[in-house]
C-alpha cells in the first residue's frame, strides 16, 4: 500500500474506532446504570422500607394487630421471664416483659415491621421459617408468588455489597471506554460522542423501565388475589426509582449532544470565516 493509501485509510480507521468505542461505551453504561439502580434499591433504607411494606401485606398485620397486642399483654402478665416472644407473628420478636405489657398499638406495629424488615434484609427470606423450623416453603419459582419471593429476597445486604463492587468495576470500565472515545474523536465532537453514548444507554433503559412499570400496573389491575395485588403495587412503586434515574440520564445525554452540536457549529463557523488581511508596514513605508 502506498503512503497516499495509508493517509486516506486513517480517517476510515478513526471513524471505525469511534463507532466501536462508542458502542462499547453505551453497552458498558447500560450495565452500569442497571447496577446503580440495583445498588439504590438494595441500600439499607430503601430496601427495608420496601420490605416493611411487603411484610405488612404478607402478614396482614393490621387485621391481626389487636389480637397480637392483647395476647402479648396477657403473656407478659403470666410470664416470669425477662423477655416475651410476640405471638401470632411469623418472625420471632422478643420484647422486655415490662415493655410488652405497656406498648401501644402504633409502637407495636412499627416495631414488628422494622424488626422483620431488618431480619429479611440481613438474613434473606429464609427468616420466615424461623418461627416454624419444620415448615417448608414450596413456592413455584415461575408463579407470581415465586416472583414476589425472589424480588423480596433480592433486597439483601449481601446483594448490596456485591452490587457495589460490580458498580465500581463497571464504572472503571466505562471511564476507560470514555477516554478512548475522547482520544478517537476530534475537536468539539468529543462532547457529542459522549452525549450520544449516554443517550444510547439511557433511552433503551428508560423504555425498559416504562415497560416494567406498565407490566406491574397491568398485572396488579388484573390480579384477583388482594395480597398479591398489593405486592405488585409495591413493585410498581419501586420501579419509579429506575424510571426517575433513566429520565435524568436521558436529559443529561440530550444536553451533552445539544451543547456539543452547538460548539461544533461554532467551531465550523470560525474555521470557515475568512482570515483578516494583514498590513505590511514595511511596504507602506517604502
Amino acid at each position: 500500500m502506498t503512503s497516499q493509501g495509508l493517509v486516506s485509510a486513517v480517517p476510515l480507521l478513526r471513524g471505525a474506532l469511534q463507532w466501536l468505542f462508542g458502542i462499547l461505551l453505551a453497552l458498558s453504561l447500560i450495565a452500569l446504570f442497571l447496577v446503580i439502580n440495583a445498588v439504590q434499591l438494595t441500600s439499607s433504607d430503601t430496601a427495608q422500607r420496601i420490605l416493611s411494606r411487603a411484610t405488612a401485606d404478607l402478614t396482614e398485620i393490621d387485621a391481626l394487630l389487636p389480637t397480637i397486642q392483647a395476647d402479648l399483654a396477657e403473656a407478659a402478665e403470666d410470664s416470669e421471664e425477662a423477655t416475651v416472644t410476640v405471638p401470632h407473628f411469623p418472625l420471632p420478636v422478643e420484647l422486655p416483659r415490662e415493655e410488652a405489657a405497656t406498648i401501644s398499638t402504633a409502637e407495636l406495629r412499627s416495631l414488628l415491621l422494622s424488626e422483620a424488615a431488618e431480619a429479611i434484609y440481613k438474613e434473606g427470606m429464609s427468616v420466615w421459617a424461623l418461627a416454624d423450623p419444620e415448615a417448608e416453603q414450596n413456592i413455584d419459582i415461575l408463579s407470581p408468588e415465586g416472583g414476589v419471593h425472589r424480588g423480596l429476597g433480592f433486597l439483601s445486604d449481601d446483594n448490596h455489597q456485591a452490587l457495589r463492587i460490580a458498580a465500581i468495576v463497571l464504572g472503571l470500565i466505562s471511564l476507560v471506554l470514555a477516554g478512548l472515545v475522547l482520544v478517537s474523536t476530534q475537536g468539539m465532537g468529543r462532547l457529542v460522542a459522549l452525549g450520544a453514548a449516554v443517550l444510547g444507554a439511557a433511552v433503551p433503559s428508560l423504555l425498559g423501565a416504562v415497560a416494567v412499570r406498565f407490566a406491574f400496573r397491568t398485572a396488579s389491575e388484573d390480579q384477583e388475589d388482594y395480597m398479591l395485588a398489593r405486592l405488585l403495587d409495591l413493585g410498581n412503586d419501586a420501579a419509579w426509582l429506575t424510571l426517575r434515574n433513566y429520565t435524568i440520564l436521558t436529559l443529561v445525554g440530550l444536553w451533552l449532544v445539544v451543547v456539543g452540536l452547538g460548539l461544533v457549529l461554532l467551531e465550523m463557523r470560525q474555521r470557515a470565516a475568512p482570515a483578516a488581511p494583514t498590513i505590511d508596514n514595511g511596504s507602506a513605508e517604502a
